[in-house]
């Protein structure tokens, strides 16, 4: 998403069960399963980092399964900001449940079961919805696109490669190259711009 399309679906998400979700997701590129695989439990205060280490897929016939992360470098540590932080405690408390299980997903329906793949994407196209409505031309997106949208971010703000693959969870520097080339050609000519004095 481009910065204003961004801001414009973070706008009429405000209302939404899943705000926190997708605020998450924008500030952690974190995949939907991982993001609705975490559990309280994963927010480490003391080392102030998230730590991914599940999945969670529907099989059929047998219903929500965990599973480890996509690839072995997957399996990671995303250092909490304070407004990640916040929006995490804010989730905590969202639906008010009288027990707390410690077991239970951070991210859930309002009975505490876990969100399917798809109730995600009828939310993220109800906010879509509302933003046609309103006059507003948007694309169809999936919550793959907030993943995409947080590493286009970092490449914009000047996150080094390396670093935003282990933040991303990349098995290979190739795959988050390829995000660079398709970020760069908008900044190739800012960055010209800024070495054209020297000379």
């Amino acid at each position: 998403m481009t910065k204003e399309q961004q801001a414009l679906f973070m706008e009429y998400a405000k209302d939404s069960y899943l705000y926190n979700f997708f605020a998450v997701m924008l500030r952690t590129g974190m995949r939907n399963g991982e993001m609705r695989g975490l559990k309280y439990t994963d927010i480490d205060k003391k080392k102030n980092v998230i730590h991914v280490q599940r999945t969670l897929k529907y099989i059929e016939g047998q219903g929500y399964m965990e599973d480890t992360p996509k690839t072995r470098t997957s399996t990671r540590d995303i250092p909490l900001t304070a407004a990640i932080l916040q929006l995490l405690e804010d989730q905590r408390k969202f639906w008010g449940f009288k027990v707390e299980r410690i077991d239970r997903y951070l991210f859930c329906n309002e009975n505490g079961d876990p969100l399917s793949r798809e109730r995600v994407q009828r939310e993220i196209e109800r906010i879509i919805n509302q933003i046609r409505a309103a006059g507003y031309d948007f694309p169809r997106i999936t919550p793959h696109v907030f993943r995409h949208t947080f590493a286009t971010r970092a490449i914009e703000a000047g996150m080094q490669p390396q670093v935003l693959k282990t933040i991303l969870g990349h098995s290979s520097l190739a795959m988050t190259m390829d995000l660079y080339s398709h970020v760069l050609p908008d900044t190739k000519a800012e960055e010209m711009e800024k070495i054209a004095n020297v000379f």
